[in-house]
């Protein structure tokens, strides 16, 4: 397992994230629900999860991507807190994680300087991401909404990215045909190409 990649230095620490336990989640997967009892956080290796909200019609708003060397913040807030979920969770491509269970969380972060200033970079960022998707949804028109999610995918799955024009919409808030209007245009300027069920980029964004 490649610790490195979340900077911690302590080696009694590493040694008890090594001793958490290791998994592999395949794409797509749900790994957290709205209203579930957090048990375990995923500190993520290789691969990335989405963090997503939805309302009653299932749409979905991407709240923040969970990348390599990350976890999840709002996990650990509900988690420390003893209260449910407030997202969902699913793996967008094959996931590489360490599971560590939230009564280990707890005390490390009692216990361990590293994790804490770990966890408040984490809430920082994440603070800062979801201060991004409130100013974007009350501020900028759909089609800049669109090019700034196609970008955010480009970095993390390079050329290709794998999602239907469906899921581009439920992460955006907005039509299906919306969506697809949007993206034809972009690959008339030759931005991009459409795929079934993937969008390749073909220029820089």
């Amino acid at each position: 397992m490649v610790i490195e990649l979340f900077g911690f230095q302590d080696q009694e620490l590493i040694k008890q994230l090594q001793g958490c336990r290791h998994t592999l989640i395949k794409a797509g997967q749900r790994i957290l629900d709205e209203g579930d009892e957090i048990n375990l956080i995923p500190f993520v290796l290789n691969g990335n999860i989405k963090v997503v909200r939805t309302d009653e019609s299932g749409r979905e708003i991407l709240l923040y991507t969970i990348k390599s060397g990350e976890s999840c913040a709002l996990s650990i807030s509900s988690g420390l807190n003893m209260k449910p979920s407030k997202a969902i969770a699913i793996t967008e491509e094959p996931t590489e994680a360490i599971l560590i269970p939230v009564s280990i969380i707890r005390e490390i972060f009692v216990k361990h300087a590293e994790m804490r200033e770990f966890v408040m970079e984490l809430y920082h960022k994440r603070f800062n991401e979801m201060i991004g998707v409130v100013d974007e949804i009350a501020f900028k028109h759909i089609d800049f909404r669109l090019l700034r999610l196609l970008k955010t995918r480009h970095s993390i799955s390079g050329r290709f990215i794998t999602a239907t024009h469906q899921q581009l919409a439920n992460e955006l808030g907005t039509a299906r045909e919306v969506v697809s209007r949007l993206l034809k245009q972009l690959e008339k300027q030759g931005l991009i190409k459409n795929h079934r069920g993937k969008i390749e980029i073909l220029d820089q964004l």
